[in-house]
């Protein structure tokens, strides 16, 4: 069977393959730790937005007034921490993970048999659906306004519902001393589900309202603490005074919560084998992988292929004949055969009488030259040979002489 072409040079396959190995090893990564390239690549999280619509201003007016504003990303970090926690649920959020948080720091509360108000926690219910402005980075604008029933969902209370009012002005509950903020012109409340209203609009619906009987509290339009609304002195000034009202213990200071953004990120084997303590195995299994592969390349070469049973060519065809003569063990036979075949071919070539005897013949082959031995020495060599390389070169010197006589 004759040999296949082969469709790459040696080079242009090593390149595919370690291409391919690469990429192969990229997209596993990519696959373990997209949780974490959403978070460093993805869209910041409310608290860290610097439009209009985000959070930024009152995360860094409470760090310069009290020394809190960090955000946390781990909702069970954020559960164990006894100051006032900011959510700020998206339209993504479900209703579930913003209970799950409440409920938590609710528990932890009761399990601290703390009276004081402690691990109070902040809902600002989403109000304006936004887009990006292109070529203007931290620059949003409004293209409609969340669902009703979606941001009613989001408060840990049945059969809330979602109001809205002029926004000429908002007033404390009894017992409640807020600076007044600077109201929208359309201001969102809620109503029903038992709330205990702390700010009231000109309905006397509830615009910041706390759960019955909890440390929770919701506030309905954000448009009085993001932003856009902390450009106005007085609205700063209102934000930390509700902030300190809502827990005094740790009077007006905040931790902002990004989990409900970033989301608790998934356990996986890709992450457990690429991060440490078992990232070490992991890289030395990888070297042991190459080496090997580096070494079994080195030590088997190319591929074999296939041979013909019987190769083409005169030169084939001479070498099948010398290995059945040696296979048959007639080797040595052929070198009085030869010596005759030269005879006879030199008695023509030279034209020389055809009825001399042997010892006359071969004293006129030896007037004819003694290079590289006389002619009667090389005929006996080829006729006495018991050895194949003495045969051989006896041969080689019978083709020796006859190119020097030429």
């Amino acid at each position: 069977m004759s040999e296949a072409a082969q469709p790459f040079a040696r080079r242009t396959a090593i390149v595919l393959v370690v291409a391919g190995t690469l990429l192969a090893l990229a997209a596993i990564l990519l696959s373990g730790f997209s949780d974490v390239l959403s978070r460093q690549l993805g869209t910041a999280p409310a608290a860290d937005e610097k439009n209009g619509a985000g959070y930024y201003a009152l995360r860094q007016l409470v760090d310069r007034t009290s020394g809190g504003g960090s955000m946390v990303v781990d909702a069970d970090d954020l559960m164990a921490m006894p100051e006032l926690a900011v959510l700020t649920p998206t339209l993504e959020t479900q209703p579930e993970e913003v209970a799950k948080i409440v409920q938590g720091r609710q528990a932890r509360a009761l399990a601290d048999d703390d009276e004081t108000g402690a691990f109070p926690t902040l809902i600002v219910l989403p109000k304006w659906q936004v887009a990006p402005l292109p070529l203007r980075p931290h620059r949003v604008e409004r293209v409609g306004m969340v669902s009703d029933d979606k941001a009613a969902a989001l408060v840990p209370a049945k059969e809330v519902r979602i109001s809205y009012a002029p926004g000429r002005h908002i007033r404390s509950a009894p017992g409640w001393r807020l600076r007044p903020f600077r109201t929208p012109s359309l201001l969102r409340a809620l109503e029903g589900g038992s709330l205990v209203p702390i700010l009231r609009d000109v309905d006397g619906a509830a615009v910041l309202a706390r759960l019955p009987e909890t440390n929770t509290y919701v506030l309905a339009d954000p448009d009085l603490i993001n932003n856009a609304a902390l450009k106005h002195p007085e609205n700063a000034q209102a934000a930390i005074t509700m902030l300190a009202a809502l827990d005094p213990q740790y009077s007006g200071a905040a931790v902002f919560d990004a989990s409900l953004h970033y989301g608790p990120g998934d356990r996986n084997l890709v992450k457990l084998l690429f991060t440490p303590p078992f990232l070490a195995a992991t890289l030395a299994m990888i070297a042991a992988a190459v080496l090997a592969g580096l070494a079994t390349a080195v030590r088997f070469g190319p591929v074999l292929r296939e041979r013909r049973a019987v190769a083409l060519g005169k030169a084939a065809l001479i070498d099948n004949i010398a290995a059945l003569t040696r296979l048959s063990g007639r080797t040595l036979s052929a070198g009085p055969r030869y010596a005759d075949m030269a005879r006879e071919g030199l008695v023509r070539s030279l034209d020389l009488p055809r009825g001399l005897d042997e010892a006359a013949l071969l004293e006129r082959l030896d007037r004819l030259g003694e290079r590289p031995a006389r002619y009667s020495q090389i005929d006996h060599r080829l006729r006495t040979a018991r050895t194949e390389a003495e045969l051989v070169a006896a041969a080689r010197q019978l083709h020796a002489w006859k190119e020097a006589l030429a």
